[in-house]
């Protein structure tokens, strides 16, 4: 009976273990022919190599804590991206970094010229890698928005892939709905490292048009690519021309309001090289965080109101960006016809987002 009680409670203690609610990407098929990317909660890219899941779970899902933890593998990846170590340390770690970013910076150049355009597909919260509980995958999404867009946009695309957290479900226990509304704050404060991450490999990308598509918290991520919500020296991307299409986000109007403050030394303020297009459902449950009279509402934990033009947010901001980026575009397309769903499916269904892709061209 003992004996029965110590499996119980090591499987108890494992499934814990392995519910940490991160998204791990260290056991991916490193042979996947679609243009992708993955990026950690830290805004590390990983390496084309060999990682247990496991291991990166108990390095705090931190590639660089898993290279401090394993110095012999991280010294065997580096050599794969040119680099002379010949030991670990943190400066080191960050050099192998942008390593791998210059490395897949070169295969997208590569990649790039039988097409026009470079188009970043951004998932949002709770996407798991592997299918978990029925819901979809970042993976499943992805391939819906491809269909969807190479109709009308011909264009390479690249998936990106980062830790925007994941666990079960929500449902009418409160308790359990409160957890994953504080999940949803950890995934939010993933996109700034992520975004800044994935400004690095667009700065300077060979291309005359980035689109940057995201869904829901995905757009948090593309908002920090592109200027800063506090301090980074990082250069903001000067690439000739920047669409940036944010279905469903989960944002606010006060997110934009450091719209202006970038790195570069590019004029912007006269010829903006970004152009912002927003669609926005007024009846999308998930950015509305209520159904009926249950729920938060989109003001408390993550601020999705621009999202669902809650008290006329969208009307708002264009008049805010009227004011303040005189010289700057941005559109609202209302998909409110898509009715109360949030998923990828529903928006890329029918003819909901023709009119934001004609603003992609």
């Amino acid at each position: 009976m003992r004996r029965v009680a110590v499996v119980i409670f090591i499987f108890i203690i494992g499934a814990v273990h392995a519910q940490s609610g991160h998204i791990l990407f260290g056991e991916r098929d490193l042979n996947y022919d679609t243009p992708a990317f993955y990026i950690d909660k830290e805004g590390s890219f990983y390496p084309n190599y060999p990682i247990s899941n496991s291991s990166l779970d108990s390095c705090n899902a931190s590639l660089l804590n898993w290279y401090k933890k394993h110095p012999i593998e991280f010294l065997s990846i580096s050599k794969q991206f040119n680099c002379t170590f010949d030991s670990y340390s943190s400066e080191n770690a960050l050099i192998l970094n942008d390593s791998i970013v210059t490395s897949l910076k070169a295969k997208i150049n590569l990649q790039k010229s039988n097409f026009s355009s470079v188009s970043f597909l951004i998932h949002g919260y709770r996407k798991p890698f592997v299918k978990s509980n029925n819901d979809r995958t970042a993976g499943h999404d992805y391939k819906i928005m491809e269909e969807r867009f190479q109709r009308d946009l011909k264009s390479l695309y690249v998936e990106v892939y980062w830790d925007a957290m994941y666990d079960c479900c929500y449902s009418t226990n409160m308790k359990k709905n409160k957890q994953l509304y504080k999940l949803l704050q950890e995934a939010e404060r993933n996109a700034l490292p992520v975004g800044h991450g994935l400004r690095k490999l667009i700065y300077g990308l060979s291309t005359d048009t980035i689109n940057i598509i995201t869904h829901s918290l995905g757009a948090k991520v593309a908002l920090h690519t592109l200027f800063n919500t506090e301090d980074c020296k990082l250069p903001t991307p000067i690439n000739a021309k920047i669409n940036v299409c944010l279905i469903a986000p989960a944002l606010s109007k006060e997110d934009f309001k450091a719209y202006y403050n970038r790195t570069t030394a590019l004029n912007f303020k006269s010829n903006d090289n970004y152009k912002i297009l927003i669609g926005y459902n007024e009846n999308d449950f998930v950015l509305r965080k209520k159904v009926g009279w249950f729920g938060p509402g989109p003001v408390k934990y993550v601020n999705t109101t621009l999202g669902c033009n809650h008290k006329g947010s969208c009307d708002d901001l264009k008049k805010y960006f009227a004011k303040q980026f005189t010289n700057s575009s941005i559109s609202f397309f209302n998909l409110s016809s898509v009715g109360q769903c949030h998923l990828v499916g529903c928006y890329c269904s029918g003819g909901h987002l023709d009119e934001i892709l004609k603003g992609l061209k």
